[in-house]
């Protein structure tokens, strides 16, 4: 009888797990934070969601490479949560998770005007320094045996 109560509580506790399988994607670590895109406009901002509940904007320094919050003064956490059927609630809004996985969320909203849905990315990016163009045509310099012009 032992064997089967303590089966049945070990059951219990590891399917009563508070977040589902979104919320853990969402959740950053303290390296990570979420590009934002929109098919509607050409803003680019940065979230990171946290185990609280709460999204904070952020913004990349582009000398060092580093993430910084924008104060709450200026920009409120905003509280997020999802639901099992696959909805974001953000900041008052819903969103359909389209799809997702570790390094990517795609999120559905519906707007008054045609095509009546808009999307939402959300790319995940790290602390590391991006390679910018530069570093590319500096590749190119240094190597050129490797980018052999056709005559």
């Amino acid at each position: 009888m032992k064997k089967h109560f303590f089966f049945f509580l070990i059951l219990l506790l590891t399917g009563c797990s508070g977040k589902n399988p979104i919320e853990k994607t969402l959740i950053s670590n303290s390296d990570e934070y979420w590009t934002y895109y929109s098919s509607t406009s050409n803003l680019v901002t940065y979230f990171k969601f946290k185990d609280d509940q709460l999204s904070y904007r952020c913004y990349r320094d582009p000398d060092s490479s580093k993430f910084y919050e924008y104060s709450k003064n200026t920009e409120p956490p905003r509280k997020w949560s999802v639901t099992k059927d696959s909805v974001l609630t953000w900041n008052d809004f819903n969103y359909d998770v389209v799809s997702y996985n570790d390094k990517a969320v795609v999120l559905l909203y519906f707007t008054k005007e045609e095509p009546y849905t808009s999307y939402i990315f959300l790319i995940k990016e790290d602390t590391k320094p991006r390679e910018t163009v530069s570093d590319f045509d500096q590749k190119r310099i240094f190597n050129p045996e490797k980018y052999p012009f056709s005559k």
